[in-house]
């Protein structure tokens, strides 16, 4: 067995939990912005490829080491760096939190790059090259108040992407939008509309999330064909079967904005994303949904504007919109982005769960809802 760290954005863990569940994995200890697993080796091929709401998978190599200076360094040169770190292969380290001593991640991941060639230096082995714009493996430092844990960052960077290629401004992360959709429990026999999709980010994870997909990510842009651990695996094999997965049949899913541009980009991602034949897109205003064939249970689930850059009348008109909307929708339930306290109070309804989430520098909550069955 070996110890999996995934890393997620704070608020977000439960979800993680939430999401190894479903891949029958066991959760393990939970901090704030990770989630440990304890897995086999092949378990942890198939992390990497499938899951949706960690933006990094690490393979803990040792965990509890000191997190004063010299002290950490002796441990780190006492690691056996020359049977991770395969010849030739570019690395860089990256390091993140603090200790009272360690203050700043730009210096300890210094202090490790130094410790990992005086290793090698000290066998007579050459160091495989530092390569800090694009390493081919990733040192994973991280230092808290009590210790520190080293391991190795499996994925070959941020998980987040999904290859859909969108430029759009201030676009909600993949990794947070399957978080969230996670936490609003998707299921494939009802419907799931966002009425406000901008870029479709959120529908795109939720629609893939009832359906069981993994993410989908290429092998060769990870880093397990390069460590010695995973190469003895099938890992082609592994790969093709995951893809292999038959999408269920499903409940009408649903993207609407009352832009053009906006479901033209979500057109775009989804057909990238292979969804476009499981999500119906189309441009409509808020107030003109036509809802007589959603059925009686189903799942609103969006992020609507904040106000905080587009203008608080606009995001004070979507607020009440969606009230309306969900008001029209009994027996159904609501999953709402909200990054401004003030402006939930138009939709006139009491949130049944919170969750504080941090999403792109802002303290936001995502906020779900049961629309009760009229008397």
């Amino acid at each position: 067995m070996h110890r999996f760290r995934l890393v997620t954005t704070a608020g977000l863990e439960p979800a993680v939990v939430v999401e190894l569940s479903r891949l029958g994995l066991p959760s393990g200890a939970t901090g704030r912005g990770y989630v440990y697993c304890d897995a086999t080796a092949e378990d942890g091929v198939r992390l990497v490829l499938s899951i949706r709401s960690a933006s990094r998978v690490i393979l803990e190599l040792a965990q509890g080491l000191p997190n004063e200076k010299d002290a950490l360094v002796g441990a780190l040169c006492d690691l056996p760096w020359e049977e991770w770190i395969p010849p030739r292969t570019p690395w860089a380290v990256r390091a993140t939190g603090r200790s009272p001593e360690l203050r700043h991640s730009s210096y300890a991941a210094q202090i490790n790059k130094d410790a990992i060639r005086d290793r090698f230096r000290a066998r007579g082995r050459e160091c495989p090259p530092i390569d800090l714009e694009a390493p081919r493996l990733l040192v994973d430092l991280r230092i808290d108040r009590r210790a520190a844990s080293i391991g190795l960052d499996l994925g070959g960077g941020s998980l987040h992407e999904r290859g859909t290629g969108r430029k759009v401004e201030a676009p909600i992360r993949e990794h947070v939008a399957a978080g969230l959709a996670l936490l609003a429990e998707p299921r494939p026999d009802e419907p799931i509309v966002d009425p406000l999709c901008g870029s479709g980010t959120l529908i795109a994870e939720a629609a893939a999330i009832a359906l069981g997909l993994p993410a989908g990510r290429r092998l060769e842009r990870t880093a397990l064909p390069r460590l010695a651990l995973f190469r003895r695996l099938p890992l082609g094999e592994i790969a093709r079967a995951l893809c292999a997965r038959a999408v269920p049949e499903h409940a009408p899913f649903l993207a609407f904005d009352h832009l053009e541009s906006a479901t033209r980009v979500t057109r775009m991602s989804l057909d990238r994303l292979g969804l476009s034949s499981q999500i119906r897109v189309a441009t409509c205003a808020l107030d003109k949904l036509e809802t007589t064939h959603w059925g009686q249970r189903g799942l609103i689930i969006s992020n609507p504007p904040w106000g905080l850059r587009l203008s608080a009348q606009d995001a004070s008109r979507a607020w009440r919109g969606l009230g309306s909307l969900a008001r029209r929708l009994p027996g159904w339930k609501l999953a709402l982005l909200s990054g401004e306290r003030g402006i939930t109070r138009e939709l006139g309804l009491k949130a049944d769960r919170r969750y504080p989430v941090r999403v792109g520098g802002v303290d936001a909550r995502w906020l779900l809802y049961t629309m009760r069955q009229r008397a």
